[in-house]
């Protein structure tokens, strides 16, 4: 008999441009310390302003209708902030920013099981089911949630309930593990500094695929250099008008010119570890 496989804590996230992300899926006794430290959070907020609300109704004084109609008041914003904190504080800040801060602090992600960042849709789904996920404890406020507990037991990338119905992993993102600046080697040629706008801007995900094969380009052969930058290379060297023939040193000049932008000492170009041509 076949030795069973090794439960696969990694996630393969494969970028339009076909680079490759490897990340760990964050398991649940991580992923609760996030949850408990957003409940921390949460009812903070919520307790100083539940403070503020009976300070401001004690201050109307009395048993007027007044104060009445203000308690009445107080409550209601109590119970309408209340329902943000259980609702909307989860699925909002997922959805604008795929973590919340308990899972920043965690270094947590939420994203589609294809690796692309989540939309409201799929935050709110997977929000809404922690309902699901707490059964048959439903009044635990999500801290035993048993029927989640058994869905990420039984999946290989410990998705709860929400997880599965929202099509969503949480991850834990590599940091980033170079210290040593990429330096351009050789440094760039007038022509074709010439060649490059003034305002070379690539968002997050492209500097970071970039990045990614600049550093693993000297353990490259030259042919899979150049195969792997021509996947990239043509879309960015026509959204910025360059004319190149080597796709590997294209990708290098606009990597470069995005690193200096805003910075009025480039690094010097010499050939030094983390260099590259």
């Amino acid at each position: 008999m076949p030795p069973a496989a090794p439960l696969d804590t990694d996630v393969a996230i494969e970028t339009p441009e076909h680079i490759v992300f490897r990340h760990r899926v964050a398991g649940p006794a991580r992923r609760l310390l996030a949850y408990l430290l957003d409940l921390v959070i949460c009812y903070a907020v919520f307790s100083a302003i539940a403070m503020l609300v009976m300070v401001a109704a004690v201050g109307t004084g009395g048993f007027s209708e007044a104060a009445e109609g203000a308690a009445a008041s107080g409550i209601g914003l109590l119970l309408v902030v209340l329902f943000a904190i259980q609702w909307m504080y989860f699925a909002v800040l997922e959805a604008w920013q795929g973590r919340t801060p308990g899972k920043r602090a965690l270094g947590l992600r939420v994203v589609t099981a294809t690796g692309r960042p989540i939309g409201f849709r799929a935050a709110a789904l997977r929000n809404v089911m922690r309902a699901a996920d707490a059964l048959p404890l439903t009044y635990s406020g999500g801290l035993l949630s048993l029927a989640g507990l058994v869905s990420m037991a039984t999946t290989t990338k410990f998705q709860r309930l929400g997880d599965l119905v929202a099509g969503t992993v949480v991850i834990m993102p590599e940091r980033a593990g170079h210290t040593t600046p990429l330096v351009l080697f050789p440094a760039a040629q007038p022509y074709e500094l010439a060649q490059l706008p003034d305002d070379v801007r690539l968002d997050a995900d492209e500097r970071q695929a970039i990045e990614m094969f600049l550093r693993r380009g000297p353990r490259l052969g030259r042919a899979r250099q150049l195969e792997l930058a021509a996947m990239i290379a043509p879309a960015l060297a026509a959204r910025f008008g360059l004319r190149n023939e080597d796709p590997a040193r294209t990708l290098a000049l606009l990597y470069d010119c995005a690193a200096r932008a805003g910075r009025t000492d480039a690094p010097a170009s010499s050939k030094v570890p983390g260099s590259w041509r």
